[in-house]
């Protein structure tokens, strides 16, 4: 869907810089989408209109006009922030001005955004545990919100990183039960859900939590069977694995990593794949070729 937006405020901008449309649309898009951008008042692509504020040194709220495009451009740098792509969310949430968030919801979203900008960017942990808490005690509209669940994770990675492990694994542990209500309450779009568990399942792992570890990895993979989806199925088996080598369990711990390669390979996630096959597993692999290369010439059965 198009957002609205004031074409004129774009097309005052563009002139006051001297700027022609074919000079603004340079790079970013053609002429005609900022003729129709400035003429029609709507613009079809987040991204573009990005570029555009940009390039005119105007704010993204500055020209929105209608009261959605919170949710089109934040499910924009949520992408990001998923993906573990800070820069980029960085460069995006710098386009929005705060003061202009209406609703709650939306405000508890921007600091939960902002205290991982905090956090892996600015390198300001302080920072970053403020935004979190931010989130956390003035702008959560429901009891139990995926971004509660987001910001408890981000206070424990936060604490983490200051070597205060006692209180990391608090909000960790918060983080976790929050996150299974809401995937009880079946609210929240179940891809978003396992980005999160795997964060949460890493930052355990880095813990040495094992355990707890294992738990979410086997309670998250029988909800994606149940739902006939193998999303990140490759990357939770590669963390199940690094649990079950820390445990001492060396064969089940190898065949796991042997599963997440195919899984991998089957998902199109080469860099996993490759990683276990080139690296990680390789000696193996070269341990299997060289026993079939005992056998080359025989015949091969399997019953």
């Amino acid at each position: 869907m198009a957002m609205v937006i004031t074409g004129s405020l774009i097309r005052k901008a563009r002139r006051g810089k001297g700027m022609s449309q074919v000079q603004l649309a340079e790079g970013i898009c053609t002429q005609a989408t900022i003729s129709s951008i400035e003429s029609r008042n709507t613009c079809t692509s987040v991204d573009i209109l990005f570029k555009i504020c940009k390039r005119l040194d105007l704010k993204i709220t500055d020209v929105a006009k209608n009261s959605r495009y919170g949710d089109k451009v934040f499910s924009y740098i949520e992408d990001d922030m998923r993906n573990h792509l800070y820069a980029d969310a960085n460069k995006h949430i710098g386009q929005i001005d705060s003061k202009k968030l209406e609703s709650r919801y939306l405000k508890g979203k921007y600091h939960c955004y902002q205290g991982f900008i905090e956090l892996y960017i600015n390198d300001d942990i302080n920072e970053a545990i403020y935004n979190f808490n931010l989130q956390l005690t003035q702008y959560s509209a429901d009891e139990f919100t995926f971004y509660q669940a987001w910001s408890n994770l981000g206070i424990g990675l936060a604490y983490q990183k200051l070597g205060k492990l006692k209180r990391a694994e608090s909000f960790i542990d918060a983080s976790a039960k929050i996150l299974s209500k809401v995937k009880k309450a079946g609210k929240h779009d179940m891809i978003v859900i396992v980005d999160l568990y795997v964060d949460i399942i890493a930052a355990y792992s880095e813990l040495e939590k094992y355990d707890r570890a294992l738990v979410l990895i086997h309670e998250i993979l029988k909800q994606l069977t149940e739902d006939d989806l193998i999303y990140k199925v490759d990357i939770l088996a590669e963390l199940e694995s690094k649990c079950l080598y820390a445990q001492g369990e060396v064969i089940a711990a190898t065949m796991k990593q042997f599963a997440a390669m195919f899984i991998a390979e089957l998902r199109g996630n080469t860099e996993l794949s490759e990683k276990i096959l080139k690296r990680n597993q390789s000696h193996i692999v070269q341990m299997v070729k060289k026993e079939l290369k005992k056998n080359e010439g025989n015949p091969t059965y399997v019953q």
